[in-house]
């Protein structure tokens, strides 16, 4: 049993919290791997840079609104905490859906690859995932289902685990995620190396991580509910569907 931290420090009255802190070293680690790859390409670290410093906002506009979206419930007695992102709260899949409309129009406005810049992003994407997630552990949201289990967790007074089941021990749902996240991350990296079409180490990541969220979902209590199924399993079920449709048909036309 763990109890998770979602305050990490406090100076001068000032909270830290932990989801914050886990996200923005994602976020840098993620423009990190982004820049590295991108050496010797078409993209500039400048330019990367720049697309980036409009991703975040995109991408945390995007989240909270799908957030928001799927859980209005939780929001019509208190609206105001629709803005308060420093409590968590933020979908993956909304970020991304608004990053790749974002991309394409950003990278098709400075004439470069769309798909090009997908494959140099998406590794950066994933282990900015894989960190955040340890974030939504200390931050007590995305978890798991109630478990007797030695790695059941117990959430601290105060976040959304511990406002659903109390002091009872749950599975880590964003731990598992976030190891899962490294391993997609070493797949596309080999991908990325002996790739044989732009957009094959994107479309790999779509289908990998939609397959991996989808058999997570089981795990979780947080979910979306749209109707009687979950509506990350629904978008990650047909977000895999495509990818691999697309995916096969562009492997096909370079045989």
């Amino acid at each position: 049993m763990v109890l998770t931290y979602p305050i990490l420090f406090t100076v001068a009255g000032v909270e830290f919290h932990t989801w914050g802190i886990f996200v923005t070293l994602g976020i840098l680690a993620g423009v990190w791997l982004t820049i590295r790859l991108a050496k010797g390409s078409e993209f500039s670290s400048e330019k990367i840079q720049e697309f980036i410093m409009y991703g975040v906002v995109v991408g945390f506009l995007g989240g909270r609104a799908w957030e928001v979206l799927f859980s209005l419930g939780d929001y019509v007695n208190e609206p105001w905490r629709a803005f308060m992102l420093w409590q968590g709260g933020l979908s993956i899949q909304g970020a991304v859906a608004a990053n790749v409309i974002f991309s394409w129009w950003f990278f098709h406005r400075e004439k470069l690859s769309y798909l090009k810049f997908a494959d140099i992003a998406v590794p950066g994407l994933i282990l900015g995932q894989a960190i955040g997630r340890i974030g939504c552990f200390f931050n007590g949201d995305a978890y798991g289902k109630p478990t007797d289990d030695w790695y059941g967790v117990i959430y601290k007074s105060g976040t959304s685990a511990f406002s659903a089941w109390g002091a009872t021990p749950l599975v880590p749902a964003e731990l598992m995620e976030a190891g899962l996240d490294i391993a997609i991350l070493a797949v596309l990296l080999l991908v990325f190396k002996k790739r044989k079409f732009d957009g094959q180490v994107g479309l790999t990541y779509f289908v990998l991580y939609s397959l991996i969220r989808f058999g997570l979902e089981f795990l979780r209590t947080d979910s979306f509910m749209v109707g009687n199924f979950k509506a990350a399993q629904i978008t990650a079920l047909a977000t895999a569907f495509i990818a691999s449709f697309i995916w096969l048909w562009k492997m096909n036309k370079v045989r």
